[in-house]
């Protein structure tokens, strides 16, 4: 199998529902758009919000969401370069990121996944329109939506590049990574974000749609999340033990 090669999953949605045409090399970009919101929440996996009566909400909105719904993910293959004297930061195609953090993680490797996963502005801007009652049961299916986006993209690069086991970082999660950094993690998927309609909010970095995720998918033995140096170890979303030895 080729190292590099286009990834379109499925026909373009509609014309006048259709992404924005992504530009430039196509080869080394791949793009989800037949993702389909869960059949129910329960087999959506772990959700924020526990109360039963708001999961029952969201049950009742589910068909309503669901053929609105346009949740969408995107890729693209990078290569990794170093400078030693700078062991803090590394390229990745030509972008450069300042983490000792990631550069600890991706040091053995070659290339890397930037992605970005989103629930797509359908589903939020009809969440936006709800009632205020019905808001915070909109608010777990469109949680929903992201996680089964975040779920195909994982499955699709696994199978593609015949990847063992991936791991997972994000701009702002911990300290080791800032916030900061998103912008340029943004420059290192253009087009992408454009194309599915996902913004960077001025200085604060957050996205929209808010249920949008962005990072970097790598191929590492550890298994290494996020989660596993995240001091939180109450949080209803933790995939992860915590590790005793912060990395």
């Amino acid at each position: 199998m080729d190292n590099v090669l286009t990834s379109i999953e499925s026909a373009p949605a509609p014309a006048e529902q259709a992404l924005a045409p992504v530009s430039g090399d196509l080869t080394a970009i791949g793009i989800i758009t037949d993702i389909t919101l869960p059949s129910s929440l329960e087999s959506a996996g772990p959700l924020p919000i526990g109360s039963k009566p708001i999961r029952m909400a969201a049950g009742e909105l589910l068909d309503e969401a669901a053929a609105i719904a346009k949740p969408r993910a995107a890729w693209r293959l990078a290569l990794i370069s170093r400078d030693d004297d700078r062991p803090e930061s590394l390229t990745i195609s030509g972008v450069r990121f300042n983490s000792r953090l990631l550069g600890d993680n991706l040091k053995n490797l070659g290339r890397v996944f930037p992605f970005l996963a989103t629930e797509g502005p359908e589903l939020a801007q009809w969440a936006e329109a709800l009632p205020p009652r019905k808001k915070t049961a909109a608010f777990l299916i469109r949680y929903a939506a992201l996680k089964e986006a975040e779920r195909r993209l994982e499955e699709r690069l696994i199978a593609e590049f015949d990847l063992k086991t991936l791991g997972a970082m994000s701009p702002g999660v911990l300290p080791e990574w800032p916030l900061t950094e998103q912008k340029t993690l943004f420059e290192l998927l253009s087009p992408l974000p454009a194309a599915m309609g996902v913004t960077l909010a001025g200085q604060s970095m957050w996205m929209s749609p808010d249920m949008s995720s962005s990072g970097l998918f790598f191929e590492t033995g550890a298994g290494f999340h996020n989660c596993r140096l995240c001091p939180l170890d109450k949080c209803p979303l933790r995939r992860f033990e915590r590790s005793v030895k912060r990395l």
